[in-house]
């Protein structure tokens, strides 16, 4: 329990210091509050709308008041984490699961900066937890913690059930971030179905090693989400270009998906720093909402 503790007391404070430094002002920029919600009436000003005049009000005095309306801030904003067996890929300090904690944080806080609602979802090839979405500081260490200990229970990978899970449940339009490296099929309908209804934020957590197979030899090989072990002859070159047509495969699908409305995909390279990444990708979305 010490150790986690420290763990989280550790990433709360990397995270928090660049959500202040960097994020908070980003993020608020790339995802606005949606619609308008009536603030208050005030008297009617020489170039006022007149679609705003508020008859009711209006009626009861002797003066024109008009209706005022402020951007309606507070948002929902849920992360659906993939933390099956393929996400422990990478080195110390780089494995995938590891980056994309860091990058669900991320959103994390900055979502409590702005007020909003955080939500999370842990999947498998099942939904493993589920925690809806609230407020609050308190809030959001529960998620950070259970991020850090939580231990998966099956290691395969089926993004379609938490994604067919968060559109039957979640009516209401909101952010949805997808954290997973996406090492799976059969999702790419249901994101398409989602995409009408909220926005969706794909990204894909890789890391260079995935791309390259040892020279020499033949090693034994373990499936990270099925146990099976099988010997492979890592120098074949027809293995070396089956894997980079599968990786080139994943990120022309996502590439795909992100010129339909409303979706967004980011990869993200475990091995380096992501945060000029991120940085930028902030800024697209704000540009894009801009236009």
């Amino acid at each position: 329990m010490k150790e986690l503790l420290r763990k989280v007391r550790k990433l709360d404070i990397k995270i928090r210091r660049m959500v202040e430094s960097t994020f908070a002002g980003e993020y608020r920029s790339a995802f606005r509050g949606q619609g308008l919600e009536f603030d208050e009436v005030r008297a009617y000003q020489y170039g006022d709308d007149i679609r705003s005049i508020d008859w009711n009000v209006t009626a009861r005095s002797d003066t024109v008041y008009v209706k005022l309306f402020r951007e309606e801030r507070e948002q929902e904003v849920f992360v659906i984490f993939d933390i099956s067996g393929s996400l422990d890929f990478g080195i110390q300090g780089q494995h995938k699961k590891d980056i994309g904690t860091e990058i669900a944080a991320i959103f994390a806080y900055s979502a409590l900066k702005n007020n909003d609602r955080l939500g999370l979802m842990l999947s498998t090839d099942r939904v493993e937890k589920y925690y809806k979405p609230m407020k609050g500081n308190r809030h959001v260490m529960t998620l950070m913690q259970n991020l850090l200990e939580y231990q998966a229970e099956n290691k395969g990978t089926q993004l379609r059930q938490a994604l067919e899970l968060f559109r039957r449940t979640h009516k209401k339009r909101c952010i949805l971030i997808v954290i997973s490296d996406f090492m799976d099929e059969g999702y790419t309908e249901s994101i398409e179905k989602l995409s009408r209804q909220h926005e969706v934020i794909m990204i894909r957590l890789f890391h260079p090693l995935e791309l390259k197979a040892i020279s020499g030899g033949i090693l034994p090989v373990q499936d990270q989400e099925s146990g099976m072990i099988r010997w492979v002859g890592t120098g074949s070159g027809a293995i070396q270009d089956k894997v980079k047509a599968y990786m080139a495969n994943i990120h022309d699908r996502l590439t795909v998906l992100a010129r339909r409305k409303h979706t967004w995909y980011l990869p993200v390279d475990v091995s380096k720093d992501y945060i000029p990444e991120l940085e930028k990708f902030f800024k697209r979305i704000h540009a894009s909402h801009s236009r």
